[in-house]
């Protein structure tokens, strides 16, 4: 199969992500000119201007309930942060984080030898004669074969534009959009794409992993800071990065650090896919709050929002530690790459 098949089939059953047709009206905002309407929730003004390729601009796109609504269109540049570290060489190295979901010692973890053997023992050839770790980039060809273990770290690409849509006054839905695995959540302060939990190690998507002993494991390699490479090139994150250390310290993680994002319990993080915003885990006067719903969310007065508004907040202890449901009806291919 060649490169290009591959990396069609990948990104159909990972990340199942389209191209969206909306007609632009003649709102834009300039340079210099980061201020929106009143009467919308989402704030340009709050976004990284450094790493948008384009001017931010008002569109009107059709919702995943069918009806349309003014989204500003963002424009970001491809892995505006430093990232990494991912997979470890060889078996004594420390590496990044990895999800293991085998029988033997599952769970968040650091990639090291305890995580390694775990998957030895469970019937995955992960570690050669020479103590080296299977690495494979998932964005190049499929996981090793049948009996065959892998960590997986994609290659960047720099050139990318990844596109988001952002209802500019957020409209809740009937019920709440469950975030599915890998699944787009939202767009970070930097133009990061914001993601559901990634691909289990032994029950992921074809072409990335196995079923079981005797079959294909291929666990996917996470940075000290919650994000990595899709198999097309572009950084996303599974964690808010500015609790990270939270996170790490809550599940006894110590050989690791995120160092990347600057640490902080009540920073504004970005913007979910239904235009409500995302916060870290404490309030504004910076206790946890007690009044979080299925969603992680509720409304009270926020620092960039002192009238009140309902918004997110991502955990300071749980892995992934995102939130897993949305209130409000995101555009249609709320999230695209070219």
């Amino acid at each position: 199969m060649s490169k290009s098949l591959i990396k069609i089939f990948l990104v159909l059953a990972l990340f199942s992500v389209g191209f969206s047709s909306c007609e632009k009206d003649e709102t834009t905002i300039e340079d210099g000119e980061m201020a929106v309407e009143d009467t919308h929730v989402f704030n340009a003004d709050l976004m990284n201007a450094d790493n948008l390729l384009e001017n931010v601009s008002l569109v009107t796109a059709t919702l995943t309930d069918g009806t349309t609504a003014e989204c500003y269109q963002l424009v970001f540049k491809s892995n505006p942060v430093a990232n990494g570290p991912y997979c470890p060489e060889t078996i004594d190295d420390i590496g990044g984080l990895g999800i293991y979901d085998g029988a033997t010692n599952p769970g968040f973890q650091v990639m090291k030898a305890e995580l390694w053997n775990a998957m030895e023992a469970d019937g995955y050839d992960i570690v050669d004669a020479d103590g080296n770790i299977t690495i494979s980039d998932p964005g190049a060809g499929p996981a090793p074969s049948l009996g065959g273990g892998s960590c997986l770290e994609a290659t960047p690409d720099n050139n990318l534009r990844l596109t988001f849509l952002i209802p500019a006054v957020p409209k809740n839905g009937t019920s709440n959009d469950v975030i599915n695995i890998v699944e787009n959540l939202g767009v970070s302060k930097d133009g990061i794409p914001l993601t559901g939990h990634p691909p289990s190690a032994t029950q992921g998507p074809p072409g990335m992993s196995g079923g079981g002993p005797g079959n294909v494991a291929a666990i996917p390699a996470i940075d000290p800071c919650g994000g990595h490479m899709d198999p097309f090139g572009y950084y996303h994150l599974h964690f808010g990065a500015e609790e990270m250390n939270n996170v790490l310290l809550a599940n006894d993680i110590t050989e690791v650090s995120c160092t990347n994002f600057t640490q902080n319990t009540s920073v504004f993080i970005g913007y979910a896919k239904d235009g409500y915003p995302i916060y870290a885990s404490e309030d504004l006067d910076g206790t946890l709050p007690s009044d979080l719903d299925e969603c992680q969310g509720h409304t009270l007065a926020t620092a960039d929002y002192p009238d009140g508004v309902y918004h997110y907040h991502v955990s300071n202890t749980a892995a992934p530690n995102l939130p897993q449901c949305l209130k409000g009806v995101a555009a249609q291919n709320s999230f695209t790459y070219e």
